[in-house]
């Protein structure tokens, strides 16, 4: 295998393509991908797309999807949890979730460790979670097919960071990169590279792709790692995915990009840690915050109106 800069990280996106209707067909496809891509090189962390064992299939109120969800303990996750293992890398795989209570489903991410083991996350007030579960569901329709998320997902409970044996990251999913408050809430309790598996398309998102992952890296001095699927995929109508899997450093540098309108596809970017200290020094953004002054945040607005 190539060998790797010492103190830097190797990381792998995959930038998923179009996926069949069915997810037992797709896991084998992802694993081909991941074999591929490290059969001379191995990665400190891989991340695919969101929902990557599944079709995007949000747009449309069809009760048929909910039965392609799978536990945490499943078999989807089992295989990267096996493939983990063989690599002696972590797996970030993003899937449709079968709760545990009756009627509940989430759009979820496990953090698999080199070990094979589920890594569990920390929230904020010290509980913990067993994965990552999407908070931030849309519900809008501003182009066709819209996106009707709370029609298939339950809210996750919090903003957990998770341990690695690289120091502790964070995750949002797609919609959530538009929430400045998550970020800052994940770089406070110390995540140094913050994961961001999107399945997007559509104009009016493609356009702000870019500098609205770049912005959150610089303003909270962390790596963006933000993979996107690519290609035309056909659930009840046709979307084109736009791709453009990025990764970006603390200092907002653009470190690697995937192919437009393509996939699927693997981007490698090596990252240096020490960044997110450096970025401490030059920008001292941290000691210069004001949390007194933000607690409107907060508020329920009800005396505003």
């Amino acid at each position: 295998m190539t060998s790797q800069t010492p103190g830097k990280l190797q990381i792998l996106t995959i930038q998923c393509g179009p996926s069949d209707p069915d997810p037992a067909r797709n896991v084998p496809v992802l694993l081909d991908l991941l074999r591929t891509a490290t059969a001379t090189r191995r990665p400190d962390f891989v991340v695919f797309t969101e929902l990557a064992t599944t079709q995007y299939f949000c747009g449309y109120n069809d009760p048929k999807w909910f039965d392609v969800a799978e536990p945490l303990d499943g078999p989807a996750v089992g295989a990267f949890r096996a493939e983990a293992r063989r690599i002696g890398c972590h797996i970030l795989l993003p899937f449709y979730e079968r709760g545990r209570v009756k009627g509940e489903f989430f759009n979820s991410l496990a953090v698999i460790g080199p070990d094979g083991e589920l890594i569990p996350g920390l929230l904020p007030d010290g509980r913990k979670v067993a994965c990552y579960r999407k908070n931030h569901i849309p519900d809008q329709y501003s182009y066709s097919p819209g996106l009707n998320e709370r029609y298939y997902f339950k809210g996750g409970p919090g903003l957990p960071v998770f341990e690695t044996a690289h120091g502790r990251i964070g995750c949002l999913i797609c919609y959530e990169r538009s929430f400045p408050e998550a970020w800052r809430v994940l770089a406070l309790h110390g995540a140094r590279i913050i994961f961001v598996p999107t399945a997007a398309w559509g104009p009016n998102r493609a356009e702000s792709w870019g500098f609205e992952l770049r912005t959150a890296a610089v303003q909270n001095g962390v790596f963006v790692v933000a993979p996107n699927k690519g290609g035309v995929e056909v659930t009840e109508g046709a979307r084109n995915f736009y791709g453009r899997s990025t990764v970006f450093g603390p200092m907002g540098d653009l470190i690697a990009e995937g192919p437009e309108r393509a996939g699927p596809a693997p981007v490698w970017a090596e990252i240096d840690p020490a960044e997110v200290d450096r970025h401490g020094r030059r920008y001292t953004f941290f000691r210069d915050r004001r949390p007194e002054l933000y607690g409107s945040l907060g508020d329920t607005w009800r005396n505003v109106y």
